[in-house]
């Protein structure tokens, strides 16, 4: 039987412009982010420095956009003039984004290629993790159908848990209030927030330090990896000392896991802020 050409496409909150790869046949979609008038998109060449950087000398709230019906319809003709018989799309969560409602739409006006959109119910690095492993398997001829059961795999043994040092950026973009902030500031409190199984991003617990939920997190991750096939991901912002402090916990406490540093994407620093740390894992 004669194997189809499949094309893997997801979208830059997964981090994929930051990892090393040299799969031709990966794509990507931009999710622009705004600070005022100014647009910062065109991440595969332009990375997130310029947007970081913006947000560190702005007092603007960050916003970000999903991709648009048009835009993606757009990468579904371009795949097909490429070649592709194939697309299998892997977006943002659609708890988090409409990318996914739009990708549905999309594929509605597409003809001439056959496109699945997964329910990733993921973002940043696992998102990205879960591309390259499509990537690997349409690459050794692996067909959509068994590519995609392996995205659920990894969507459903992986999770992320993340807290911030200041809790401003989050109540500006309208995930806590005002009041809560300010109270929470004061006294030190610090959120878990957890990347959901149903692909939310919801706060779990509350910790009276920054560095007691650092410790928090690790022991979450501890609880549910599989301490045999599983991957550790670190998620930062800021390369700072609490970086490093957070890099040797989790080195201790999973020296026999594979350990890997990602800096989150801008989709999500939008949201979180600078200070956000994150742990999470993908089992295999």
């Amino acid at each position: 039987m004669k194997k189809s050409k499949i094309a893997i496409l997801t979208d830059s909150s997964s981090s994929i412009y930051s990892m090393e790869h040299n799969y031709e046949h990966l794509f990507m979609l931009d999710l622009p982010c705004f600070i005022g008038d100014r647009v910062f998109t065109n991440f595969m060449k332009n990375k997130d420095e310029e947007f970081y950087e913006a947000l560190r000398n702005s007092n603007e709230i960050a916003k970000t956009s999903q991709a648009s019906i048009g835009e993606i319809l757009q990468m579904y003709e371009q795949l097909k003039e490429l070649g592709y018989e194939e697309v299998i799309y892997l977006p943002i969560s659609k708890e988090i984004s409409g990318s996914y409602g739009n990708a549905i739409q999309a594929k509605e006006l597409v003809e001439g290629i056959a496109v699945h959109v997964v329910d990733t119910k993921r973002t940043v690095s696992i998102l990205g993790a879960m591309a390259l492993e499509a990537a690997r398997m349409a690459s050794e001829g692996y067909t959509s159908e068994e590519i995609i059961n392996r995205m659920y795999y990894m969507r459903d043994g992986s999770t992320y848990y993340f807290t911030v040092n200041d809790l401003t950026p989050l109540v500006k973009n309208g995930r806590l209030s005002n009041a809560k902030s300010f109270v929470a500031n004061i006294l030190k409190i610090k959120p878990i927030i957890q990347l959901t199984p149903e692909g939310k991003i919801t706060g779990v617990e509350n910790v009276r330090t920054f560095k007691k939920a650092l410790d928090r997190m690790i022991e979450l991750v501890n609880e549910q990896v599989n301490h045999k096939t599983g991957h550790i991901h670190i998620a930062f912002a800021t390369e700072d000392e609490n970086l490093e402090l957070f890099k040797e916990k989790v080195h201790e406490k999973f020296p026999h896991l594979p350990i890997k540093v990602f800096k989150i994407p801008a989709t999500v620093v939008a949201h979180t802020g600078l200070s956000a740390l994150g742990v999470g894992y993908v089992n295999y």
